[in-house]
């Protein structure tokens, strides 16, 4: 058998080329993994914060169907409810409710509207524009949402 003295090393160098290029590899999916786990975990932050958000958006549902509900000429802008009440603080995060504001549209204030059923009077309603904003406190995420919320003083009759 002849040994070819040329090629001597020849495995040890293709084994080093191979190793460093797997290895490369193995970094490249190591960073790309961090990335989209951090990635991730803002994202998840995110939503956190939207759900902080809304359930401002249903605190301010809640309340407004308790309080408009009892009383005709309830005004949302009038009113001194506190702001406690409107804002909640937890471990991670929390919401505030910026704004309740009657909706507009067209320059109409749509407040104590009649409710009409199949050309009845049956009631009266109210649309509110709600804006509530959720945080998180790890990442500083702030998201706003804006919603309408209407309010029905139906006149029942059992």
């Amino acid at each position: 058998m002849m040994y070819n003295k040329r090629r001597k090393g020849f495995i040890a160098f293709v084994t080093l080329f191979l190793l460093a290029i797997f290895g490369l590899m193995g970094i490249a999916y190591w960073f790309s993994s961090r990335m989209n786990t951090d990635m991730l975990w803002v994202e998840s932050q995110r939503l956190r914060a939207r759900n902080f958000a809304q359930a401002g958006i249903e605190k301010a549902r809640l309340h407004m169907c308790n309080v408009c509900q009892r009383s005709d000429k309830y005004d949302m802008k009038k009113s001194s409810y506190k702001k406690e009440e409107f804002e909640k603080e937890f471990e991670d995060g929390g919401y505030r409710i910026t704004s309740i504001e009657p909706f507009k549209f067209e320059g109409k204030e749509y407040l104590n509207v009649d409710h009409v059923v199949k050309g009845r009077v049956i009631g009266k309603f109210d649309v509110w524009e709600v804006t509530s904003e959720g945080y998180t406190t790890k990442t500083k995420q702030i998201v706003e949402i804006k919603t309408i919320i209407r309010v029905f003083r139906d006149n029942v009759v059992y």
